[in-house]
């Protein structure tokens, strides 16, 4: 049977302020009995208590960080901080500040955040980063492991990705507006027996070591080239595709200069349009 402890001390303050009747002294003897046994079963700090479903109610306010009690004598309490707006749990000798929300449900996390999971949603109308850098593929041990890694616009299917390969960034969506300081890369090969013009490729510097046969490839309307074509000294001689047509049907005599500036236009996914310029120098 749970014992009262208010009526157990309200009774013994009864009895002994009892002037006008009379309490023997065996009353007081099982009352202190009383108070000596519940002393001695439930004593704060020496056993365990069990409350069973019934709740504790107790304000375990501190003032400031500097009153909180020592961490490692009291491992795995939990405190109310009044001048941090915040609470703390103590561990390891040490006390922790635990994250909380604020009043309108705003979550600040004053040191590092390390997510562990498969997926991290973010479910957030603006996304700002201080940070002049952001890395993907994080841990890649090379190239390869890093294949794949970019940045994609959901709902439009515009993806910007690298390619391993290639050694290059692809983007799948057409790329507008002012450019200024730019350097293309230069496909540059010393060439022999066969040579095919990527359309994908801005500019190309082709050395010939031998009679070369060119043809384009990635042939689509509207893509641009240049090349910078050296028949050497000997010189060689270029032969070309069906798929390229000169002006007039009518190719430059290519003995007639050793350096040549080639420019091409795709007409279509099946022709290029074709001039050149030769240079002595």
């Amino acid at each position: 049977m749970p014992i009262n402890t208010t009526t157990l001390e309200s009774n013994l303050t009864t009895k002994i302020n009892n002037t006008s009747g009379t309490t023997d002294a065996k009353e007081f003897l099982l009352l202190g009995k009383a108070v000596e046994s519940l002393s001695n079963s439930t004593a704060i700090g020496s056993a365990d208590i069990d409350f069973g479903s019934y709740k504790i109610t107790y304000s375990n306010n501190y003032a400031t960080l500097n009153d909180l009690p020592n961490a490692s004598t009291y491992h795995g309490m939990f405190a109310h901080v009044h001048a941090e707006a915040a609470a703390y749990y103590s561990h390891a000798g040490a006390w922790y500040k635990l994250v909380n929300y604020d009043t309108s449900g705003n979550l600040t996390v004053s040191g590092n955040l390390t997510v562990n999971g498969t997926t991290t949603t973010i479910n957030s109308t603006t996304l700002d980063v201080d940070d002049l850098n952001i890395t993907v593929a994080k841990g890649a041990a090379d190239a390869a492991a890093a294949n794949g890694a970019g940045l994609t616009v959901d709902g439009a299917s515009a993806n910007i990705t690298y390619t391993s390969a290639t050694d290059t960034w692809d983007f799948n969506k057409a790329i507008t507006g002012t450019y200024t300081n730019l350097n293309p890369v230069v496909n540059t090969a010393n060439v022999v027996t066969s040579q095919v013009i990527d359309m994908t490729k801005p500019m190309h510097h082709f050395n010939m070591t031998g009679n070369t046969a060119f043809s384009g490839v990635s042939v689509a309307a509207g893509r641009t080239s240049m090349m910078i074509l050296d028949t050497t000294a000997t010189p060689h001689t270029p032969t070309w595709g069906s798929d390229i047509k000169w002006p007039a049907a009518t190719e430059p005599t290519w003995t007639d200069s050793r350096y040549w500036v080639v420019s091409f236009t795709c007409k279509d996914s099946t022709t290029i349009l074709a001039s050149a310029q030769g240079y002595t120098i």
